[in-house]
């Protein structure tokens, strides 16, 4: 994983410095827990953990791995934890808030519909 974690961080840059600054504070951790991707502090709020379903990684290209990459550090950088943490529908939050994140990447970012449209499922 180490040298893929390296290739990707190269390659978010071409969509905006700010994700792979975001890239090399994080580190990966693969989770059955959650069924495709998401993005938590760690305990001291110091080190950002990419969590990731193992699966779901795997079916993911290149592209793709990028574009959730990038969706995960738009949570952070708009501070959605944090804005959301006491709604009483989280699921309808979440889904809300990756509406926007996916807009945002494909209008203002540069990634291109077609070739995310598995991971937004479009």
């Amino acid at each position: 994983m180490n040298d893929e974690w390296k290739q990707l961080g190269s390659k978010l840059e071409e969509h905006h410095s700010l994700f792979y600054k975001f890239w090399q504070l994080g580190r990966p951790v693969f989770t059955n827990s959650i069924d495709t991707a998401a993005v938590v502090f760690d305990k001291d709020g110091k080190c950002i953990n990419f969590l990731f379903n193992e699966k779901f990684w795997n079916e993911c290209d290149d592209y793709k791995k990028l574009f959730v990459v990038a969706h995960e550090c738009l949570h952070v950088i708009l501070n959605h934890g944090s804005r959301f943490k006491d709604t009483k529908e989280k699921r309808l939050a979440n889904i809300a808030q990756d509406i926007v994140i996916n807009h945002l990447l494909v209008e203002s970012f540069g990634f291109i519909q077609e070739e995310i449209s598995i991971v937004t499922g479009k």
